[in-house]
């Protein structure tokens, strides 16, 4: 992701000028300035930042810096707390994950731009609290790809150099978009421009998270006309795309408690000070922290002036202070411990289980430079208001995620049933380790009512928790899960009461955009009925990956000899006769209300011929079973719009009992994306890379299957799928010799059974 960092000047929530001369008098003594395409720009010998684009000039005043690729170390730390504390420039990323004032005078940001910070404005009087090293952890650089041109290399996120695309994705949030930001983004656009015009052939894309910030973007005004043109990519409107966020850590958890450990007893011997891990403790220590304050003063009055005073002590009570804030704060409000990345940088994090991200680290440092002004008790105070979990403490599971699992591998406080039959030496998180944690399920469920009520509770929930941890570990992105309680899910969707009673099996679970899973549930009903589906495939159905394991690579013959499946091939059966029976009495007006409108954004799109041909696969249409390929995030979450998909299907009677047969050359299809492929698969797998290909009927080669199957692009029309969203992996599909547009059978055509099938993830 091409981060850009920005040095801009508020006052009453507008954009303000800078002293010109001031600004690039600081830069120029970090790196070299010198005349870009249209405004200044700024090269770094240091590493400092890929570049720096100064917007603005002498005569009306700078408007702007903007960092590319800035790398958060002392360097750009010593460069930006000199702007801010002589220009009083407010700082911020691009996607508004962190956004500084400084701490005298009033801080002026537009009110949009505030209210959008990820993690709140920090109000700073101190180098030390910019990206500290003491409480982030650098992670190893990443050499993206670039093209080089005039001024060295111009660099990007992702390249494919055998088809000549290369991409930059931007995260700017539209709050952070206003003239000069934009002007930055197009000064990059013009060196971009530049370095495709000595590097003939290549095709330069912007891929956006936001699709506001695109619009905007493009709404902008041009400095100059571009000599090759480049694709704008974004979510569609009105979205966002998914970015990685907050990612839970067993190993912080466990380090955060030795931490706070040490500071109890330090204050405890000290201080006097007991500090219990309740919530009223917080006030102790922010009297503490007050004293702490007061030192820091001290101390730094005795440096000379404008000097860029870093304290060891302030480091090292941020980090101890800051683990005990932070577990008092996911104890007795609720939350996780874990980390988010910024750049190049981790931070470790507190998430509530209300989804707010809390940096309890820097709140300690905060106090500790700015004094009564960042009040750790008033933050405390303020989160328990605003935060608090809904789950009662004693219920809270999902807080407790780390601790169960220690309890299952030997370390916890609590018995277990047959723990010496359990092989805790094999459970070291991977898939593969669930076989072992079956096996010693089935013992526990084979002594049935020999087992204490107290320690079969303690089993279920300490298997659940390392069976979701299983499941979030082995997912490409981990942070596409998250520990969810009942008691909180209730509250943000009170229809979920309806969906789930209240028991034990469901009081913590793992969330996603996608869908909702209950690793405790399964656990519960495998220790009750020895034919429930075994851990081992219930990590399968969730983990592409995994599944790809399990079966290996696609064997020749293996589509063919696939077992016919009765069930599947009497739900096709239903689907057809429901329709037959239907287009017999089916009115003008039936069909009318069947089908879709065609909606105005997609534009050109050559997919909005299926809104023309609709009528004709209803009417005439055969039905067979396709398996998706892969398709548009935003289809399998609730929205407003139907998004174009890739899918596998056949016409061949072998895959009416056999969708699954579909599924697993969907999967060995997709397994090659962004890999190298054989060569009879390089035009199927290229257009699995390329956003901008409507690729339709590619039959698939016989490395993989002997049976005519074909890969065609499709619109997943949203009315038509079981509440509205992707959830399964096969669908009925309509399909005619007269038209190359697929569609997905309505829905209500479908039996009751398919349609439950669908909602349960029995067919992902």
């Amino acid at each position: 992701m091409t981060t850009f960092l920005y040095l801009q000047r508020f006052v009453n929530g507008e954009s303000a000028v800078m002293p010109f001369d001031v600004l690039l008098s600081i830069l120029a003594r970090h790196g070299k300035p010198g005349r870009g395409a249209h405004d200044t720009e700024i090269t770094f010998a240091n590493g400092l930042a890929a570049g720096a684009t100064l917007i603005g000039g002498r005569t009306g005043g700078a408007l702007c810096v903007g960092f590319e690729r800035p790398r958060f170390d002392a360097p750009l730390r010593a460069l930006v707390w000199e702007c801010m504390r002589e220009l009083g420039c407010a700082v911020f990323d691009d996607a508004l994950e962190m956004v500084y004032t400084p701490l005298r005078g009033a801080t002026g940001l537009p009110p949009a731009l505030s209210a959008a910070c990820a993690n709140g404005v920090r109000r700073v009087d101190s180098a030390q609290q910019l990206w500290p090293d003491q409480l982030e952890t650098r992670l190893p650089d990443e050499v993206p790809p670039g093209l080089p041109c005039a001024n060295g290399l111009q660099l990007f996120d992702e390249a494919d150099f055998s088809a000549r695309e290369m991409t930059i994705d931007l995260a700017l949030r539209p709050e952070a978009c206003n003239a000069a930001t934009l002007r930055v983004l197009r000064n990059l656009a013009a060196r971009v421009d530049a370095a495709v015009g000595v590097n003939p052939g290549y095709h330069p894309s912007y891929r956006f998270v936001h699709d506001a910030s695109a619009q905007l973007f493009l709404a902008s005004e041009p400095l100059g006309p571009l000599a090759h043109s480049a694709a704008m990519v974004s979510p569609g409107p009105g979205l966002s795309a998914h970015r990685p966020g907050f990612i839970a850590a067993r190993e912080i958890d466990a380090s955060a408690d030795v931490e706070q450990r040490k500071l109890v007893a330090l204050a405890r011997d000290k201080y006097g000070i007991a500090l219990d891990g309740g919530g009223a403790s917080i006030n102790a220590l922010s009297a503490l922290l007050d004293k702490l304050h007061a030192w820091y003063v001290l101390e730094r009055a005795k440096q000379p002036a404008n000097t860029a005073f870093a304290s060891p002590v302030a480091s090292s009570w941020a980090l101890r202070a800051g683990c005990y804030l932070g577990s008092v704060l996911a104890s007795q409000i609720g939350g996780q411990w874990g980390y988010v990345t910024r750049g190049q940088r981790r931070l470790t994090v507190v998430r509530t289980h209300r989804g707010r991200v809390c940096h309890p680290h820097l709140q300690v440092l905060d106090h500790i430079v700015n004094g009564a002004h960042d009040s750790v008790a008033r933050w405390y105070a303020q989160l328990a208001v605003s935060d608090a979990s809904a789950c009662a403490r004693a219920d809270d599971i999902a807080c407790r995620i780390p601790r169960l699992c220690a309890l299952l591998l030997g370390s916890g406080e609590s018995a277990l049933p047959l723990a010496a039959q359990l092989a805790r030496e094999q459970l070291d998180y991977s898939v593969a380790s669930l076989r072992h944690l079956d096996a010693w399920l089935a013992q526990v469920r084979q002594q049935g009512a020999a087992i204490p009520a107290q320690e079969l509770a303690h089993a279920t929930e300490a298997a659940g928790a390392y069976l979701g941890e299983v499941v979030r570990g082995a997912t490409p992105d981990p942070s596409q899960w998250q520990w969810m309680n009942y008691d909180d899910m209730v509250r943000a969707h009170p229809a979920f009461a309806r969906q789930r009673a209240r028991a034990r099996g469901y009081m913590a679970f793992l969330d996603s955009v996608e869908h909702t899973t209950y690793p405790l549930a399964t656990v519960g009903t495998l220790l009750a009925d020895a034919r429930a589906e075994s851990l081992l495939d219930y990590a399968r159905k969730l983990l592409p990956q995994a599944a790809d394991e399990r079966a290996g690579p696609l064997e020749p013959g293996q589509i063919e000899d696939w077992p016919a499946d009765a069930t599947m091939e009497q739900a096709l059966e239903q689907v057809r006769n429901a329709i037959m029976k239907w287009r017999r009495s089916a009115t003008p007006e039936e069909y009318a209300a069947t089908c879709a409108d065609n909606p105005a954004w997609m534009g050109s799109d050559s997919l909005t011929e299926i809104y023309r041909r609709q009528h004709l696969l209803l009417e005439k249409g055969m039905v067979v079973w396709a398996s998706l390929v892969q398709a548009n995030k935003a289809l399998f979450s609730e929205g407003p719009h139907d998004m174009p998909a890739l899918l596998a299907y056949s016409l061949e009677r072998h895959f009416e009992a056999r969708p699954q047969a579909l599924h697993r050359v969907a999967v060995e299809l997709f397994g090659y994306k962004g890999k190298e492929a054989p060569a009879a698969l390089q035009h199927i797998v290229g257009s699995l890379a390329s956003e901008q290909q409507r690729p339709q009927d590619l039959a698939v080669p016989a490395v993989l299957t002997r049976r005519r199957v074909m890969i065609s692009s499709f619109l997943a029309i949203r009315k038509h799928l079981p509440a509205d969203v992707l959830h399964g992996a096969w669908f009925p599909l309509l399909t005619h010799p007269d038209t190359l547009c697929l569609m997905i059978a309505p829905h209500k055509f479908w039996p009751p059974e398919l349609v439950n099938a669908w909602k349960s993830g029995a067919m992902a």
